[in-house]
């Protein structure tokens, strides 16, 4: 079977005008590329189609090697920075719902930064930072100032590689902190597969997974996937629905050239409760006790409404010889539209018992397009190899926005009455003349690898060439850097590889900045570099993986958003320095360890515009964490089949500001998990292939602050109280 050169153009027809000069560039190389090798295929392979090899598509991928951290695919244990992976057996057997969820257990992570209120979004701080979420290579942009973020469900994910550190000299964009990689779930080389769960849990909560794929010929292959789920929140009257389908296409256009192309769709008709609650009751004492964790500062009628679209293609051409060529883009879109009621931290009576609350409506939608464009290959000089790498990519991204603010009646926040204020449907039910705010943000950037080998030393030599420019409506502001890294490693004969590395980032930010004297600027970007030096240790033939790594990191240019206000600060200097243990080890008898374990000290160190803020950790930010998992698999005997898992996480006190010059924290917290699963298949061949699990978080019902937000408002939110949920899954 061929594949014509017209079709391959006809998958990519898209509206090319929309798109900038350099998309168009990087967009036209890969299609003519693909053309080329499509009429190659009409003559060379017509005459014996029935000697086609079978498709080599991508599956489950090794958890000792990660692709991120170099855009290959060097064993972990010998890449010189910390790398963490969270695979898709990973989050079944957690029963992980959401990104947040699944960063608990990597060292250095501070997670669920908003809690149980806001589990529709992925927020989290990396080593102190915000870090970007990339997909199948590729960034997932958000919206410069609201509420148009993408959020991937883990449903579609084949695993989550966690990249600490610097890492634009491969990726451009990216924040000192590192970023978070996702891969999607692509077609297998498998005849035929499947599988399907079902979950009911506490809150209502509920979902149902489907996965099913295989070959439709021996060129092409196909897998077809997607969940309906939801709860209710833990707030009162909160609710979230998803329904998300995703599909992808593996064609094999000739022996060594594949073509993927998937598409995705995401309908979240309600996103729960986005509010929080006031610091007094929750972080600070009440005269009229504790707000309840069930407290809703909304309204009812609240509504948190978006949607989802996106198409990806990934070519992979492989010359011979250790020569391979890639090339990926991405088409996103995100629309959301929210009317919400809010309090304000604010007491308005002197029993302190009722507090201000702000109305908010906004109706937003972002597009964006990204490029990446790389050539690998290797090359020996004497006794070193050198694996090569070369690329340019282009990432482009419009947002727009139309957002009001506006007053509302205060609520008791312990005895709450709605139903007395009116939800905004729109920005213009709370303003005739909205704020509205357009965006354009375009980077393009050219980079070069050289990962050094001789013996069991490993020299790795990244360099990057960015430029960027961003457009408010009014302004534009171009900005250029090169960023880079040099890291060395020795792999000793006992698996004991010490490493020393070096990085700098650069990060184009797009919000307006409120100074100090009341003027308006642009954003400046956010420059980072780091120190890092560790110890990783993997024997031989082993899945045991342990790793330690010092960190010293530096960023200047930190933006930090202003509560109520489409305005951030931009603070001098911050400094975060740490250390992190990581360890994954099979254990005899069934058991198996993984552990994880992380201590920073973030501080401001240089502040001009307020110099209070020197010597201050960063809002949302914790001093570090810690968790651990034990589980025991019973391979033999009357209980085989059954599994027992037992978890403890813990979370230092997180930075919330100052109050009266006095920092505030939330506090600590340590909660327990446990888990069982069961292989139905032992106890009948007619149930082969089914599950049974049982997923217990926060055991012990603990009451608990995941952060707070004290200057200038007074927002703090409360974590997950205790759920239950139950599943029961299929494989074939």
């Amino acid at each position: 079977m061929t594949v014509p050169a017209s079709a391959v153009w006809d998958m990519f027809r898209i509206e090319r005008k929309k798109m900038r000069p350099v998309s168009k560039l990087l967009l036209t190389t890969s299609l003519i590329f693909l053309s080329s090798h499509a009429y190659a295929e009409d003559t060379s392979i017509g005459d014996d189609a029935s000697g086609a090899s079978d498709i080599v598509v991508t599956g489950t991928a090794d958890s000792t090697r990660a692709a991120a951290g170099t855009k290959g695919t060097l064993p972990i244990a010998e890449t010189p920075q910390s790398i963490s992976v969270i695979s898709s057996e990973d989050i079944d057997h957690l029963g992980l719902a959401n990104l947040n969820q699944s960063l608990r257990y990597v060292a250095g992570i501070t997670p669920e930064t908003r809690g149980a209120n806001a589990e529709i979004y992925d927020q989290f701080k990396l080593r102190g930072f915000d870090a970007p979420i990339y997909l199948d290579g590729l960034k997932q942009f958000s919206s410069a100032t609201g509420y148009a973020a993408p959020q991937i469900d883990v449903s579609r994910l084949d695993r989550i590689e966690v990249v600490k550190g610097p890492a634009s000299a491969l990726y451009g964009q990216s924040s000192p902190g590192g970023l978070v990689a996702m891969t999607s779930k692509l077609p297998l080389d498998k005849e035929f597969y499947g599988s399907a769960s079902a979950t009911y849990g506490t809150y209502n909560l509920y979902r149902v997974d489907a996965d099913v794929g295989g070959k439709l010929s021996d060129r092409f292959s196909a897998r077809l996937y997607g969940s309906v789920n939801g709860a209710d929140t833990q707030q009162y009257f909160g609710k979230r629905v998803r329904q998300t389908v995703s599909g992808a296409v593996t064609a094999k256009i000739d022996e060594r050239t594949t073509l993927t192309v998937l598409g995705a769709y995401s309908h979240d008709p309600n996103n729960g409760n986005y509010g929080g609650a006031p610091a007094s009751g929750t972080l600070f004492a009440n005269p009229n006790g504790r707000i309840s964790t069930q407290f809703a500062d909304g309204e009812p009628g609240d509504f948190f409404r978006r949607n989802q679209a996106a198409g990806t293609y990934i070519l992979n051409h492989d010359f011979g010889g250790g020569w391979a060529f890639r090339a990926a883009g991405r088409y996103q879109h995100v629309t959301t539209d929210l009317g919400a009621v809010y309090q304000t931290g604010v007491a308005t009576d002197a029993t302190m018992s009722t507090f201000g609350r702000g109305s908010y409506a906004t109706n937003e939608n972002l597009s964006n397009w990204t490029f990446d464009n790389q050539l690998s290959g290797h090359v020996t000089t004497g006794p070193i190899r050198h694996d090569l790498l070369f690329g340019i990519d282009h990432q482009s991204a419009h947002s727009r926005e139309l957002a009001a603010f506006g007053s509302a009646d205060p609520i008791n926040a312990f005895a709450p009455v709605y139903g007395t204020q009116i939800v905004p449907q729109s920005p213009y039910d709370i303003s005739s003349s909205p704020y509205s705010y357009d965006v354009h943000q375009e980077q393009t950037g050219i980079y070069a690898q050289d990962q050094m080998s001789w013996g069991g030393l490993r020299v790795l030599l990244s360099g990057r060439h960015d430029w960027s420019v961003a457009n408010d409506g009014s302004t534009d502001q171009h900005d250029h850097k090169f960023t880079g890294r040099v890291g060395v490693l020795y792999k000793t004969r006992i698996g004991l590889a010490p490493y020393v590395s070096y990085a700098t980032s650069f990060e184009p930010q797009s919000g307006q900045v409120l100074h100090s004297d009341a003027s308006v600027s642009m954003a400046k970007p956010s420059m980072g570099k780091e120190v890092e030096a560790g110890i990783k240790y993997q024997p031989a033939g082993s899945a045991m993986l342990i790793s330690a790594a010092w960190f010293h990191i530096e960023q200047s240019n930190l933006l930090t958003a202003i509560p109520s206000s489409i305005y951030s600060t931009q603070s001098g200097k911050v400094r975060s320095e740490g250390l992190e243990i990581e360890a994954k080890v099979p254990l005899p008898g069934g058991f198996a360890f993984r552990g994880a374990y992380g201590h920073q000290k973030v501080r401001t160190v240089a502040d001009v515009e307020t110099p209070t803020n020197i010597g201050q950790g960063i809002i949302g930010v914790g001093n570090g964490n810690l968790a651990v998992n034990l589980d025991w698999h019973a391979r033999s005997g009357p209980l085989k089949g059954l599994m027992l898992g037992a978890g403890l996480r813990h979370v230092e006190h997180v930075y919330g500001g100052q109050v009266d010059g006095v920092a505030t924290y939330s506090p600590a917290y340590t909660l327990a998990d446990a888990l069982v699963r069961y292989d139905l298949g032992q106890a009948s061949h007619r149930l082969s292939s089914m599950e049974l699990a049982l997923n217990v978080t926060n055991l012990f019902d603990k009451t608990y602050l995941t952060s707070c937000y004290i200057t200038s408002v007074g927002w703090c939110w409360y974590g997950q109280r205790r759920t239950v949920q139950g599943t029961i899954s299929w494989h074939w």
